[in-house]
């Protein structure tokens, strides 16, 4: 029987299929040969088939069907809808200062993490450098603050801040003003739980 989810990720794969793969290829200098377009998502190496359009995630034994939801609807989000030129501005905000009207909160994806992540400031610290993460300075002097690429030309800003007696320890994700000229609002949220999962698992020694 079909999942909700696998019927959605077969919508995208036949609307990927409509596309021009010559337009993603130049717009993100996406490498590629005659049968497959490869893409990188964090520590994650994908590869989509050029014509039937399914994801495949590369393992130890090679290249296996991706069944992670976020992951593939995310890389058919950034090749399918992205605006014609998108250009980051290197401006950063929250996410819901992206979507004026009715904009969720995060903190159902964050407020999980931060806990999981209090006490482990050092092995936070360790887990975004093995993702590629370049440490920041901020002023509000969070305890780990790190520049992270999710695509190789989307970065995010990833802080933590440490608890104690009176405050909850805290993550802020931080995201460029023109976001939603790579991908939709919704698909934002994809890419964030698939980031926070990744580094609980790296922490949890789960590489």
């Amino acid at each position: 029987m079909t999942s909700n989810y696998e019927k959605q990720v077969y919508k995208a794969r036949e609307l990927f299929l409509n596309y021009s793969q010559q337009t993603m290829i130049d717009k993100f200098q996406i490498s590629h040969d005659h049968a497959y377009l490869y893409m990188k998502l964090l520590d994650g190496n994908y590869r989509i088939s050029r014509t039937d359009g399914s994801v495949e995630q590369e393992k130890e034994e090679g290249f296996e069907p991706c069944i992670d939801y976020q992951v593939v609807m995310a890389l058919y989000d950034v090749l399918c809808c992205s605006a014609p030129h998108p250009v980051l501005s290197g401006r950063w905000c929250p996410l819901a200062s992206l979507q004026t009207a009715g904009s969720p909160s995060a903190d159902r994806f964050t407020v999980e993490c931060a806990a999981a992540f209090s006490g482990k400031v050092s092995a936070l610290r360790a887990a975004c450098e093995s993702l590629g993460g370049m440490r920041q300075s901020v002023p509000a002097s969070a305890d780990a603050c790190y520049r992270i690429a999710l695509l190789p030309f989307f970065p995010v800003i990833f802080q933590f801040w440490e608890g104690d007696e009176e405050f909850a320890p805290r993550i802020m994700l931080l995201w460029d003003e023109k976001s939603l000229d790579f991908m939709h609002f919704e698909t934002l949220y994809y890419v964030m739980g698939h980031f926070l999962e990744r580094l609980k698992a790296l922490l949890s020694g789960e590489y």
